[in-house]
């Protein structure tokens, strides 16, 4: 399974005024293995001119609630390491502001 065009375009308009440059799904999504239990992986490039704190925990929050399903929020910035090679390979551009 995808994650189909209008799931996509709920997370373009929820990042709008939100301070995250791109992001990108990745993982089972991506790759069309989800299942019903599947969560949503998503990679987001933050801009840090202002501090984030916990609105990252509340993005993830309200993204789930939104696509009523769970969310996992990843920051390039604090990506591991050994994690970035992976995700680069498969990650899919859904947003660029």
């Amino acid at each position: 399974m995808k994650l189909d065009q209008k799931n996509i375009e709920l997370i373009k308009a929820y990042l709008q005024d939100k301070p995250v440059n791109r992001a990108y799904l990745f993982g089972s999504f991506v790759r069309g293995e989800a299942g019903p239990d599947s969560d949503v992986d998503i990679l987001v490039e933050l801009d840090y001119r202002n501090p984030i704190g916990l609105l990252f925990i509340r993005m993830e929050q309200d993204l789930a609630r939104i696509l009523n399903r769970k969310v996992d929020l990843v920051s390039a910035q604090g990506m591991s390491k050994y994690l970035k090679p992976v995700i680069d390979q498969e990650k899919q551009l859904i947003y660029a502001r």
